[in-house]
């Protein structure tokens, strides 16, 4: 993967670009934006040019992984970086919100005096979460979100579809910007459990007040996952607020036309944007340690109470 196989990423790349080929890179970049929008792709790619540039002892170092990043491991990395062979040493971080306080203010010792011919590529989803000294010491590049035409071209053109597929076009909707989420419905079930979703939230202004406890109870309390489905929560009421008042805007969920047009009978515009609004709240609570049951019966029977039904 080199630079010129990134999508729509088209600012950062020119600025990588030029850097490199004006040999004025940067020894330390921090790569801020949404998941799967390339930030790491992006790292990689470079790393390599760099390692092209600096000869066959070159090396590329990837700190990944969901645990937290302790000081011991940037300890390990200054030792290993200090001690690099000739060539360039790449160091790529991948989401740096993950470095403990300790780990923060040993990697800042790094950034502000860093070894010769060593380059550090930060990315993370989460850029209010770092130090600002560290902010300070790179040089910040915001990704966005990709735009839905080019998600469009990029998986019809990998899979070999035609840029009309509506499966193609549904899912660069649904993918909100990110490659990674785009090919993830591709090629994976995430369609299906986005599809099982939908089908018990249209079922939920019908039920009983026990059965949407007994709903809440039986959802898995995986936190990655109910993040990502809280986020079909929000689409659905969106479409369902849409539907309501006859907006001329696309929908998040085309194939529930009538299912939605149904479902906006049984509301008032005041509860749905109440319920989208706790949605949110919900999501923050959540994202922060917050118990995944609890808020996720609350949003259930908040969705039940405010259904005329």
């Amino acid at each position: 993967m080199t630079l010129d196989h990134i999508v729509g990423q088209v600012v950062p790349v020119s600025i990588l670009r030029r850097a490199l080929g004006t040999h004025t890179i940067g020894h330390a970049y921090l790569f801020s934006g949404p998941e799967g929008v390339g930030k790491e792709t992006v790292a990689r790619a470079v790393a390599h040019e760099l390692a092209e540039l600096g000869g066959p002892l070159s090396e590329i170092h990837v700190l990944g992984g969901d645990e937290t990043i302790k000081r011991e491991e940037i300890i390990d990395l200054r030792r290993e970086a200090a001690l690099a062979p000739a060539g360039y040493s790449m160091w790529i971080i991948v989401d740096a919100h993950r470095l403990t306080p300790e780990a923060s203010n040993a990697l800042l010792k790094t950034l502000e005096e860093p070894p010769r011919g060593t380059f550090f590529f930060l990315t993370t989803t989460q850029v209010h979460s770092l130090l600002p000294t560290i902010l300070s010491r790179c040089q910040h590049l915001p990704f966005r979100r990709i735009a839905e035409a080019d998600i469009v071209k990029w998986l019809a053109k990998r899979t070999g579809s035609s840029v009309e597929d509506l499966k193609i076009r549904s899912i660069a909707t649904l993918a909100h910007g990110s490659l990674g989420k785009a090919w993830a419905y591709w090629e994976g079930s995430l369609l299906e459990e986005r599809e099982a979703v939908v089908a018990k939230l249209i079922e939920v202004p019908k039920l009983s007040y026990p059965r949407i406890l007994g709903l809440s109870q039986g959802w898995p309390e995986d936190r990655k996952k109910i993040m990502g489905e809280l986020q079909l929560f929000l689409e659905w009421y969106r479409d369902v607020l849409i539907i309501k008042n006859g907006a001329d805007l696309p929908l998040y969920n085309p194939g529930y036309r009538q299912e939605l047009e149904e479902i906006s009978t049984f509301y008032v515009n005041h509860d749905l944007v109440m319920i989208m609004e706790q949605i949110i709240e919900a999501g923050k609570a959540i994202a922060a340690n917050g118990r995944i049951r609890f808020y996720l019966g609350y949003l259930l029977l908040l969705m039940k109470k405010g259904a005329l039904t």
